[in-house]
């Protein structure tokens, strides 16, 4: 006899639990609670057992009929213990303790994945627990198999178990019908039809005989009766009988969920090409930019050669030991007097640094303020194809234009901030500048503190400058566009530094040190002013050009590593801040470019285990 599975339950319950687990995936990111929950419920019947229960007298061959059925299944034997015996799938063989009358046995089979089989001893054993314990079993069951011996159909203990019990797909069997006669078969068939009428049961009659084929016509052999339950009693598809509804609801969904998904992914690609346009301009100033700092650094290192060389034949110039003695008096003074220069060259070297920087760095933020200027552009065209109140992905429409919108009110004021940085004079461009970067600071640690905390600040702000500072910078350098009366200009520029820096002090961008240090300054002061060495006067003053000189040519590599370490700096701080305007913006695309691919992917599996479910 071929033992193929007639409850076929594995492969179909795979199919589904594929299907709901496609669809669970597809629904994580959307706004569908009641969706979700579906296919959580969904799910879990999936993991839920499907129980057949079989009950009889004693010795009326109820082990031998479930050895018989299910042969695929278990190996099914009566020496249990309790009154009933459970069997369904586990990892490793095991029988459990008896637990109010009913016993567990673990089969490793894989034919019993999501099956429960409950044996049980003859009803007239059971005790009142037992008898309750075994109706709420059949409560729990699927189908109830009912055997009676042929010969013995009255059995009242079993009619009394059934009466009353709610009307399950029931299946009553009588077994030993070889040792019947055909007309006293036919007579019992009757009479226990008779007796399911009065207890108000519906439900076949089959007469079966296990030990050997009998020769009257209405006995069914144990293949017939694998038949009929594969056809009657289980079903062709079980699992997806039961989950009919579901599915029907599923695939409405589906359909929506596909309409949802078109404007998420038109959405997508508008927005997309959005960043790139965005993405071009900035490369294009960043290729730019790169080319402008390189020539920029190059000539900032040259003029810093050129004032070193000033400095240093100065300093020389002033190292002739008959005119030391002649304008000293004391080496104090001539000390003095190197520090006086030391300190002259700095500044004057430091000025000169700050202004070509301001005005390199006014340059870049003018080429800046048309990137923003076109981003601003790109984000008034900027189309809201996702609908507010769809149900699947709702919140992420209103998550996307809060994000444009504030994405964009940054933009506009970073573009007025860098326009008005472009245009101002040294005194306020600094005062601008230094106050900008307080407020950057001051976002980025309250963005932070807010993260930490589980809330967001959103874009608005930004890294950037922010719109508090881009519209007191705008509004400082209308009052001098404008105009207002003699002192406009500088009355701008007090407000401007009341409002946003109290009057802070104007901090240079790039800082330079000494020149040459104080020890070596204090000490050719005293080799050239040691009267002792009056004598070697000459040979001091030559010594002491050599160590200056040294100490020049290396204090002048380390000055234009510094500075123009510190320019790059400069620059490269500010391009970050600049990209950190999109990030969020850049963020919400990126990871759409990810998904939308993979749920894609999902939707065509989803709809393609839906088309072979239709085809069952």
């Amino acid at each position: 006899m071929e033992t193929t599975n007639i409850l076929c339950e594995k492969k179909e319950q795979i199919m589904l639990n594929d299907l709901f687990e496609d669809f669970r995936v597809l629904l994580q990111d959307s706004d569908a609670a009641e969706e979700k929950e579906m296919v959580k419920n969904s799910l879990k019947k999936m993991a839920d057992n499907t129980t057949y229960l079989i009950l009889g007298a004693d010795r009326v061959g109820k082990t031998s009929l479930l050895n018989a059925v299910f042969q695929e299944m278990a190996a099914f034997s009566d020496d249990f213990s309790g009154e009933m015996c459970e069997y369904r799938w586990g990892e490793q063989e095991l029988t459990t303790p008896v637990a109010d009358g009913m016993q567990k046995r673990f089969v490793t089979t894989e034919n019993m994945r999501g099956i429960s089989i409950v044996d049980s001893r003859g009803i007239n054993q059971f005790g009142e627990a037992v008898r309750k314990k075994a109706k709420e079993q059949m409560e729990r069951s699927s189908a109830v198999f009912v055997v009676f011996d042929a010969d013995n159909i009255r059995s009242p203990k079993v009619w009394d178990m059934l009466e009353g019990c709610p009307q399950k797909r029931m299946i009553f069997f009588l077994t030993k019908c070889d040792l019947l006669s055909e007309e006293a078969l036919h007579s019992n068939m009757e009479k226990i039809k008779s007796y399911m009428s009065e207890s108000g049961i519906s439900a076949p009659v089959l007469p079966i005989s296990i030990i050997k084929t009998n020769t009257c016509s209405d006995v069914m052999t144990m293949d017939e009766v694998r038949s009929y339950i594969r056809e009657n009693v289980v079903g062709k598809n079980p699992m997806l009988n039961r989950q009919m509804e579901n599915v029907a609801e599923m695939k409405r969904m589906i359909i929506q969920l596909k309409d949802s998904f078109a404007l998420r992914k038109q959405q997508y690609v508008s927005d997309f090409e959005i960043l790139q346009k965005i993405n071009h301009s900035l490369d294009t100033y960043m290729l730019n930019h790169k080319k402008f700092l390189d020539t920029f650094i190059g000539k900032v290192a040259e003029e810093i050669n050129k004032d070193i060389d000033s400095y240093e034949r100065e300093i020389i110039s002033k190292l002739d030991p008959y005119k030391i003695k002649e304008r000293f008096r004391k080496r104090e003074d001539f000390e003095d007097y190197l520090n006086m220069v030391n300190e002259n060259y700095r500044t004057m070297m430091s000025d000169s640094i700050n202004r070509k920087t301001i005005e390199a760095i006014k340059s870049c933020l003018h080429d800046l303020e048309i990137v923003f200027n076109e981003a601003t552009g790109y984000f008034n065209k900027r189309e809201n194809i996702l609908a507010l109140n769809d149900k699947f992905y709702g919140t992420l429409s209103q998550s996307r234009r809060q994000m444009s919108d504030e994405t964009r009110e940054m933009v506009v004021s970073t573009g007025e901030l860098y326009r008005t940085l472009s245009d101002a004079s040294e005194t306020l461009f600094m005062q601008i500048w230094n106050e900008r970067k307080k407020y950057d600071a001051s976002i980025k640690k309250r963005r932070a503190l807010s993260f930490a905390g589980g809330g967001t600040i959103g874009a608005v702000g930004g890294a950037v400058g922010g719109v508090a500072v881009g519209h007191a910078a705008a509004g400082a350098a209308a009052a001098i566009a404008t105009g207002l009366g003699s002192t406009s200009a500088a009355g701008a520029v007090g407000a401007l530094a009341g409002t946003l820096i109290g009057g802070v002090a104007v901090i240079a961008l790039v800082g330079i040190g000494v020149i040459v240090g104080a020890a070596l300054v204090n000490s050719i002061a005293k080799r050239l002013y040691d009267p002792k060495a009056a004598d070697k006067m000459e040979e001091n003053t030559r010594k002491c050009i050599e160590q200056f000189k040294e100490e020049v040519n290396h204090t002048r590599v380390e000055m234009i590593e510094k500075v123009t370490g510190q320019i790059t700096t400069i620059f490269e701080e500010e391009l970050a801040s600049v990209d950190n305007c999109f990030t969020e913006f850049r963020m919400s695309v990126n990871i759409d470019e990810r998904k939308i691919p993979l749920l894609e992917q999902r939707m065509q599996e989803a709809e393609n285990l839906l088309m072979k479910i239709e085809n069952i």
